[in-house]
């Protein structure tokens, strides 16, 4: 198994690591449940054994964050005060079990030994799902299964949902699946992101205009909840609306109503809307640049789309998926991953998510001529080095977007359509950041 130790006495991580090791499991460590969290985004991990007490973040701190974000990852407290106390705490909170010091390295051997056995009736279970496979894309993942098996049970009805989920993790694709598994599905599916539009069009984007209602309105213009009158309106990044548009949206989810920019004509529409956003919306109410009462009126079913990292089950065959779409798209023959590619594409954190998935599986079909795709045709990002000791964290994290940012801009010759892109941003966020780093 792959299992992480945590602990910031160092002879107790290569203690722990030389049996480990010897007992055929591959071993990774962290002198803190700061790093550990950091390697965690870096390495697919099995098992973590994290000590109880250490400087800064606790072991129990660290077993609930583990649990938040990596829910199959089993963990293991050590702890030199083996207290009937702590131990209930340690499963109350989610722990496999907890270890006191001196370790017992046979009651650590039985522990391993349990939780490989549980992990294989785990796959066991899961191999007897099945797969959920639409036209962009598919799900072996137990979490995606369930997530999508949800999804088209809310499509039956007109309810509004907010996808919640990182960028890249396919929050329009599972929007355009409820749409096409609605009663709507013969009708308009209509997509918008919020982002991506200047904040002087955005109202006439969504709710049209008059002849007249401003320079340049030369002629009555629909928008886009009448367009997706009776089908369904898709507002990606919901959380870059603004406010006056936000009070217009709120009207029309209370009301069923518009008015065109202009216009003192209200016009009805049947428009289902699903909203979705990669910010956390509450945190904008908190902020003022986000209605309260908006929130609880797009948040009526919430559906969280995991990041790719957290489903690895659903990575060889979405790239398997995506491969086969581009070699039927330019008419080249199929093409097979090696097992050494497929462990690379295992052991990836994938921080763009399916969208960086899909864009790797095209560069490698297109550019292999062997017939098969091996580790070396697989182009991932360069992993983020560690933050040196004498910067602090948001000082690092500027430096390296600036320099991120710079890269892609050059290799997009200087155009920022494309660089937005590449980056998966919008153009607009994308200005707002070359102005925040003096870049013109």
């Amino acid at each position: 198994m792959r299992i992480l130790i945590v602990d910031d006495e160092q002879i107790q991580r290569d203690s722990l690591a030389g049996f480990l090791k010897h007992a055929g499991h591959q071993v990774f460590m962290a002198d803190s449940g700061g790093n550990a969290l950091a390697l965690l985004q870096q390495e697919l991990i099995e098992v973590v054994l994290t000590d109880y007490k250490m400087p800064g973040m606790t072991g129990a701190q660290l077993l609930h964050d583990i649990r938040r974000r990596y829910p199959n990852i089993v963990v293991l407290l050590i702890t030199a005060f083996g207290t009937i106390e702590t131990a209930v705490n340690a499963m109350k909170a989610g722990a496999w079990d907890f270890l006191t010091k001196p370790i017992d390295l046979d009651i650590l051997e039985n522990q391993l030994k349990a939780i490989a056995s549980f992990f294989k009736e785990q796959t066991q279970t899961k191999s007897k799902l099945t797969p959920f496979v639409t036209g962009e894309f598919v799900a072996v993942d137990e979490q995606m299964v369930k997530l999508f098996q949800q999804a088209e049970r809310l499509a039956q009805s007109n309810a509004t949902v907010l996808i919640t989920g990182e960028t890249g993790t396919g929050k329009e694709v599972l929007a355009q699946f409820i749409h096409t598994h609605s009663p709507r599905k013969k009708n308009p599916f209509i997509a918008v992101n919020s982002a991506a539009l200047p904040g002087n069009l955005v109202e006439s984007e969504l709710f049209g205009h008059e002849k007249g209602a401003f320079t340049g309105a030369a002629a009555q213009r629909i928008g886009r909840f009448e367009e997706a009158d009776k089908g369904t309106l898709f507002l990606d990044e919901i959380g870059d609306l603004p406010p006056d548009v936000q009070v217009k949206l709120l009207r029309f989810l209370q009301e069923g109503e518009i008015q065109r920019v202009g216009g003192n004509k209200t016009i009805k529409t049947d428009t289902r809307v699903i909203s979705a956003t990669n910010v956390d919306l509450k945190q904008a109410v908190l902020g003022g640049t986000f209605r309260e009462d908006l929130y609880y009126r797009i948040n009526v079913v919430r559906i969280q789309i995991p990041a790719l990292r957290d489903r690895r089950r659903d990575i060889i065959p979405l790239a398997e998926f995506f491969s086969q779409k581009v070699a039927q798209r330019e008419r080249l023959s199929p093409v097979a991953l090696t097992e050494s590619a497929k462990q690379a594409l295992l052991t990836y954190a994938f921080p763009g998510n399916i969208r960086e998935l899909q864009n790797l599986m095209e560069r490698a079909v297109l550019l292999t001529d062997s017939g098969q795709i091996d580790t070396l045709d697989l182009a991932f990002e360069q992993p983020l080095a560690a933050v040196p000791a004498s910067e602090n964290l948001p000082d690092y994290l500027a430096t390296l977007e600036r320099d991120l940012i710079m890269t892609t801009l050059t290799a997009s010759n200087g155009n920022q359509s494309e660089c937005a892109r590449r980056l998966g941003i919008s153009e607009r966020v994308l200005r707002y950041k070359l102005g925040k780093y003096g870049v013109r």
